[in-house]
């Protein structure tokens, strides 16, 4: 949650810092938007709603991988939006990791007891396990956390999301450039 925020804080301040517009930003039009938004929906959803531990493995990842489905195909249908492409390969990062583990390995919480500081393994959801020594490219799982807020872990491909985020913001609060064409801003006086 809080990189979500994050990113949110993050793609405002590029538009305000770059003298972007937030009318133009509005008028960025996505196709088949739908699937995205049920998509980031069932995520939620999934992470609400308990399902039994044997209900994990399959009802639960196959729910988990269908989202991933929809919202790759929403990239796949807006890749010409500038700054989709980078989205599109954060996203695929995470599905790669969340597929060859069955589950986003995500590092312990750190908790303090008595004054010293002990490492609890994350409890187990549709989306997210306890980090393991036989994880598959363990460095893409929920291992990086940003300094001073504990408990919160993201994956390389959850700031590659971000970054590209803040990129399709930048370039959607742009005025549209023609493509191959320099146009100079100083009138010819005819002499």
């Amino acid at each position: 949650m809080v990189f979500a925020i994050g990113t949110i804080v993050l793609s405002v301040l590029v538009v305000v810092l770059t003298r972007g517009s937030f009318e133009r930003l509005g008028r960025i039009r996505f196709r088949a938007l739908w699937l995205l938004l049920v998509a980031l929906v069932a995520q939620l959803a999934l992470e609400f709603v308990t399902l039994s531990t044997a209900r994990l493995d399959d009802v639960g990842f196959g729910l988990l991988i269908g989202t991933y489905v929809m919202i790759l195909t929403f990239c796949f249908l807006n890749r010409r939006t500038s700054g989709m492409i980078v989205v599109t390969i954060g996203i695929a990062l995470n599905v790669l990791v969340i597929t060859l583990n069955q589950g986003m390995p995500t590092k312990d919480d750190v908790v303090e007891r008595n004054g010293q500081e002990v490492h609890e393994p994350i409890e187990r959801t549709v989306k997210h396990r306890p980090q393991e020594d036989d994880d598959l490219l363990p460095f893409l799982g929920d291992v990086l956390s940003a300094p001073g807020i504990p408990n919160q872990q993201f994956s390389i491909g959850d700031v590659i999301i971000g970054l590209g985020v803040a990129d399709v913001c930048f370039e959607a609060s742009r005025r549209p450039r023609r493509r191959g064409v320099l146009v100079d801003p100083t009138p010819e006086v005819a002499t």
